[in-house]
């Protein structure tokens, strides 16, 4: 935001010098203390080697970098008080609601009730994983032509990634870009070895 200010700053038809050079300075003390918040966050987290060891799983989601994985473990305590995945979208901000009043039926969308901190860590990723992980960009490309608009399946996406990354860190498992075609291989071996009992002759 600071540094779309400044490019506007500086595109000005009336633009100052003075001005500019002040708010060029304000956006290196912010890129210090944003550095030094970062490096806090590693050395905390260094010193815990079971966290450490578990956040890595969150990272191996291709398209996760450690700043997001620690935030979403540190706004949630390490998923502490969460049982399920609908409390934690829930708990986010993602659960889906229907506005409507009276005759007037409206269009469902996210509450946004929940954790702003953990839908703005998640926004970055998320565009990140429409282009370069297996699993959600599949699933973006399936959701997108059906929505009004982009951002609506972007924040689809988010709600997936969020649940993935509570999933991992309850199992204790890497990120298998293969998951999602496994699954529905088992799903439909399950599916012919039902048919197949339904087929067989009656003695």
């Amino acid at each position: 935001m600071e540094t779309n200010r400044q490019g506007a700053i500086a595109s000005s038809v009336h633009n100052n010098a003075k001005a500019l050079k002040r708010h060029k300075v304000r956006l290196e003390l912010l890129n210090t203390q944003i550095a030094a918040v970062e490096e806090e966050m590693r050395s905390l987290i260094a010193d815990n080697k079971e966290l450490k060891r578990k956040l890595e799983y969150l990272t191996s989601i291709p398209g996760v970098s450690f700043i997001s994985a620690a935030t979403v473990i540190g706004e949630t305590l390490g998923f502490e008080s969460i049982v399920n995945a609908k409390q934690l979208t829930s708990y986010a901000g993602y659960d889906v609601v229907l506005r409507e009043s009276g005759n007037f039926k409206g269009k469902t969308r996210i509450s946004k009730k929940g954790n702003s901190h953990i839908r703005a860590v998640l926004h970055m990723p998320s565009m990140i994983c429409v282009r370069c992980n297996p699993t959600l960009k599949q699933f973006y490309n399936r959701l997108k032509p059906n929505k009004a608009k982009p951002l609506v399946a972007l924040v689809a996406v988010q709600r997936k990634l969020l649940i993935l990354m509570y999933t991992l860190w309850k199992n204790e498992e890497n990120y298998d870009a293969e998951y999602e075609i496994k699954k529905q291989q088992k799903h439909e071996a399950f599916a012919a070895r039902d048919n197949s009992l339904i087929n067989q002759p009656v003695s």
